[in-house]
C-alpha cells in the first residue's frame, strides 16, 4: 500500500512516498503546503559556478522531464518553485519542461512509447522499472557521461545498486527509503538488538490477542528485511540464478525463522493479510513491533507519542539487511538533448537540489546531503539514514516484475503452514530460474 506522510520542518510539510512504488501520494490530513522556500544551506562557491561542462557546453537546450512527485502536497511546489528555478540559473541555456504523470498506468504508458514514440528526455523512474527499461533499449548509458563517477561515489550504494544493469549504469539514484524496527516501549521497553533479543522480547509480551511482530504483508517488501538478515539469499550476485541460492539451506533457515515466529504465535495475522492490520495492530497496543518507513510516524507514531521509536533491524545471520525503495533519474536513449538531460540529472544529485528536496521529505541518497540538517533536524530519521548503509534492493533484474508474485506466494504459503519453508522455496526457485535466462 502507498503511504505518506506530512510533518513539518523549516516551514514546510514533509511527504515521503513509501516502498519504491515511485508514486508519491496526497499528504496526511492536516498538511502545511510548502511555500516554495529554498532551505539548502549555502552551498560550495564551485557549485554555484555556472561551468560548461556542467550545463551541455552552453547549447541551448530545452528538456522534457516526466515525473511523479505529489501536487497535492509540497513536492510538486518545492520543485516548481525551488529546484527547476535553481538549475535554469546555473544554466540558463536548458528550459525544463516539467510534466506530472500519474503513476497508475504509467508503467504501461511507457512500454507503449517505447514502441511507439513519445517519450520525455529524462524520467523519475521508479526504481523496479529501471532494469526493465534497459533491457528493453530505451534507456541511455550513462558511465560514461562527464561527472558519473563523481555520483557514484557520492551516493548510498544500495540506491545506485538499482540502476545497473549487464555491467552497466543506466540512470542515477535520485530519492530512496527503507524500512527499520519499530517497538513500542510500553511492551517492548529496549530495541531487541539480535534475532533472538526480537523472538524474547515478541515471548514477553505475548497474549490471547498480542503479538511480538507485525508485518504488512508476505510481499517482498514486507519479508526481505527478515528473510535477508536471517541469512536468506533470492539469486546469485549477477541475477542469473536462483536455485542454490533462494532454496539454498541458509535461505530455508531464514525462512523458518519466521515461519516459527508464526507457529509460536509470535508474529501477527497481519504477515498473511490477516486483521488486525500491522499499523492498526501496533496503534492499538496489538504488536509490539513491526518493520516500516519513515512515513510511519507523523501517521502513527506522532499520535502515539514518545513511546514508539525507530531502531536499525536486529543483526542476524546476515547482519543488519532492509530493503530499499525509492526514484532514479533515467535519460531516454531517444531523447535529442541526451547532453541537458544529463546536466539536469547532475545538478538533481547536487546537495543543493538534495537538500531542497529533503525539506518536502525525499530522502536524500547523497551522503554529504544525509547529513545536512534538512534531514537531521527529523530526528526519527536518523535510523532510516544508518540502515540505507547495508539496506539492499530487490533484485535488480527485468524478471523482477514476474518474480514478486512468486515470491509473495511462497512466503505466504509458508506462513500458512500450507507448505513447508523447503517445499515453497524449491518451487519458487524452479520458477523463478526460467525468467533469469531468458
Amino acid at each position: 500500500m502507498k503511504r505518506t506522510l506530512a510533518v513539518i520542518l523549516a516551514g514546510a510539510s514533509i511527504v515521503v512516498s513509501a516502498c519504491g512504488t515511485g508514486a508519491s501520494s496526497p499528504s496526511a490530513a492536516g498538511a502545511t503546503p510548502s511555500t516554495g522556500t529554498s532551505v539548502s544551506e549555502p552551498p560550495a562557491s564551485a557549485s554555484q559556478a555556472t561551468a560548461a561542462d556542467e550545463c551541455a557546453g552552453g547549447k541551448e537546450a530545452k528538456i522534457t522531464f516526466w515525473h511523479t512527485y505529489n501536487t497535492d502536497g509540497p513536492e510538486t511546489k518545492q520543485f516548481d518553485a525551488v529546484v527547476i528555478p535553481a538549475f535554469e540559473r546555473k544554466c540558463p541555456n536548458i528550459t525544463v519542461d516539467a510534466v506530472v504523470q500519474p503513476y497508475d498506468g504509467l508503467h504501461d504508458q511507457l512500454v507503449t512509447a517505447v514502441a511507439g514514440g513519445g517519450l520525455p528526455d529524462v524520467m523519475r523512474m521508479d526504481i523496479i522499472w529501471t532494469p526493465e527499461f534497459a533491457a528493453l533499449g530505451a534507456l541511455a548509458e550513462l558511465d560514461g557521461m562527464p561527472g558519473f563517477d563523481d555520483i557514484k561515489a557520492s551516493v548510498f550504494p544500495g540506491p545506485l545498486a538499482t540502476n545497473a544493469y549487464k555491467g552497466k549504469y543506466y540512470g542515477v539514484p535520485l530519492d530512496t527509503n527503507t524500512q527499520v524496527l519499530i517497538y513500542n516501549t510500553d511492551l517492548v521497553p529496549t530495541a531487541p538488538k539480535t534475532l533472538d533479543e526480537v523472538k524474547a522480547a515478541a515471548t514477553a509480551m505475548k497474549g490471547t490477542d498480542q503479538w511480538g511482530l507485525g508485518l504488512g504483508g508476505s510481499g517482498g517488501w514486507n519479508i526481505f528485511p527478515w528473510f535477508w538478515t536471517a541469512g536468506g539469499s533470492v539469486t546469485d550476485d549477477a541475477y542469473t540464478k536462483a536455485s542454490g541460492y533462494l532454496d539454498s539451506d541458509a535461505s530455508i533457515a531464514a525462512l523458518q525463522w519466521l515461519v516459527d515466529l508464526r507457529n509460536e504465535g509470535l508474529l501477527g495475522p497481519s504477515a498473511t493479510g490477516g486483521k488486525p492490520d500491522s499499523w492498526g495492530g501496533f496503534q492499538s497496543a496489538k504488536y509490539g513491533m513491526l518493520s516500516d518507513g519513515p512515513w510511519f510516524f507523523p501517521i502513527i507514531g506522532s499520535a502515539m507519542g514518545p513511546k514508539v521509536v525507530p531502531a536499525t533491524i536486529p543483526t542476524g545471520p546476515g547482519g543488519s539487511i532492509s530493503v530499499i525503495g525509492g526514484e532514479n533519474l533515467v535519460t531516454f536513449k531517444s531523447s535529442q538533448n541526451q547532453e541537458a538531460a544529463w546536466a539536469f540529472s547532475r545538478f538533481m544529485l547536487s546537495d543543493e537540489a538534495q537538500m531542497d528536496m529533503a525539506a518536502v521529505g525525499q530522502l536524500p541518497v547523497t551522503e554529504t546531503a544525509a547529513a545536512s540538517k534538512a534531514v537531521t533536524n527529523v530526528a526519527y530519521y536518523a535510523p532510516f539514514i544508518e540502515q540505507l548503509k547495508t539496506a539492499k534492493p530487490r533484485p535488480v533484474t527485468p524478471a523482477w516484475v514476474k518474480m514478486d508474485p512468486i515470491l509473495t506466494d511462497a512466503f505466504d504459503a509458508a506462513l500458512r503452514g500450507k507448505k513447508t519453508a523447503a517445499e515453497a522455496l524449491h518451487e519458487a526457485a524452479a520458477l523463478i530460474d526460467p525468467l533469469l535466462t531468458q
